[in-house]
């Protein structure tokens, strides 16, 4: 049995609460979603919307009558409420409103998307190498954080009801949503008024500034000199090992700190550190890592992921078959596994009328 086994939930998607609907299908619940689906939208709606139960936005009374049966309600209202749902939904109702901006705030009633929300946010401000243009990441990030926030309010609202007996409204904004994710730069000015600034591949800690991002042998890993004395104690004897420990060698950690450390000494410790690093491999660093505790990470490009055999073990991917084409793609799959989740349904099946389903 799934943890939300037998829970109805009602998806108006627009964008901001695609993902939440998929975190929530994940558990297990019957999500039933309202999505026009269009060939603009095709890519995102074979990843976020497989197993949920699509319905064609074409009758709003019915739509409303879904919505009074439904336990979770998450109303995507980048159009305001669209079908009128704030007065069908039951008392019993966990409604969810989630729009691009609070409604109180100044930006209430305008326009967004991925690209704004995270512009706006502050995460494109420090993104990127100091003397470059601001970033975005790949994918919809914004969109996905709001529907990350978005399902752990549902999450909330049943606690509550489960000890309640009653319904929960919660309004939600996207652009709070993305900005609290940028959580280090928001507080960082609240409390001090500095703004942050793009630090590229610079970690800045005290006085100085270390590398986060280093080129080996067959692509890149992550690791940062830290004072942490037992891990560079660990890196630099694999180092001393290999004959390539250098001055690293006569560093007593237990007594140094990196962060007081002047900036001309750390880039020539970093100099001696990315010669080693670019004589091995990805796997010969992370085995490493691994055995010594160096706390490295080695950085996958997206084929990598899909050729994992550990990821396909987990079983991360899954075939989802689009019954609109009739085409099969992979796509990332459950958030999470237990031994009593069910496998979830994985195909996107064609738009049903909204007075048609009868599935509740």
């Amino acid at each position: 049995m799934s943890m939300l086994a037998a829970l109805r939930v009602l998806e108006i998607a627009d964008g901001l609460t695609d993902f939440g609907g998929r975190m929530l299908a994940e558990l297990g619940a019957d999500v039933a979603v309202v999505l026009p689906v269009t060939k603009a939208n095709r890519a995102r709606t074979l990843a976020w919307h497989h197993g949920k139960t699509v319905i064609a936005p074409d009758d709003a009374e019915a739509i409303r009558a879904l919505a009074a049966k439904a336990d979770v309600v998450l109303d995507g209202q980048r159009e305001g409420d669209r079908f009128g749902l704030d007065k069908a939904v039951s008392d019993k109702t966990i409604y969810i409103r989630v729009a691009p901006f609070s409604a109180n705030g100044p930006y209430a009633g305008r326009p967004a998307t991925d690209l704004t929300l995270f512009a706006l946010s502050g995460l494109m401000h420090v993104t990127g190498e100091p003397d470059g243009p601001p970033l975005k990441f790949p994918g919809q990030q914004a969109y996905a954080l709001t529907g990350i926030q978005a399902a752990t309010v549902a999450l909330l609202g049943l606690y509550a009801r489960r000890r309640t007996g009653k319904g929960q409204k919660a309004d939600l904004s996207a652009f709070q949503c993305a900005t609290l994710s940028n959580y280090r730069e928001a507080i960082m000015y609240e409390w001090t008024g500095r703004i942050g600034r793009r630090r590229g591949n610079m970690l800045v800690r005290g006085k100085s500034g270390v590398r986060q991002i280093w080129e080996c042998k067959d692509g890149f890993v992550t690791w940062s000199m830290i004072d942490n004395p037992s891990m560079m104690r660990a890196v630099v004897s694999v180092m001393e090992e290999k004959g390539a420990a250098g001055e690293l060698s006569h560093i007593d950690w237990n007594n140094t700190l990196v962060a007081d450390t002047p900036q001309e000494t750390i880039e020539r410790w970093q100099g001696i550190v990315a010669a080693f690093f670019a004589n091995h491999t990805r796997e010969e660093l992370g085995a490493w890592s691994l055995e010594k505790g160096w706390g490295l990470s080695v950085i996958c490009s997206p084929q990598d992921v899909c050729d994992s055999e550990h990821l396909k073990a987990r079983g991360l991917f899954v075939e989802v078959t689009d019954e609109e084409t009739g085409k099969t793609v992979s796509v990332p799959g459950p958030l999470f596994r237990s031994a009593q989740m069910d496998t979830p349904r994985r195909t996107l099946a064609k738009p049903v009328p909204a007075s048609s389903f009868t599935g509740w």
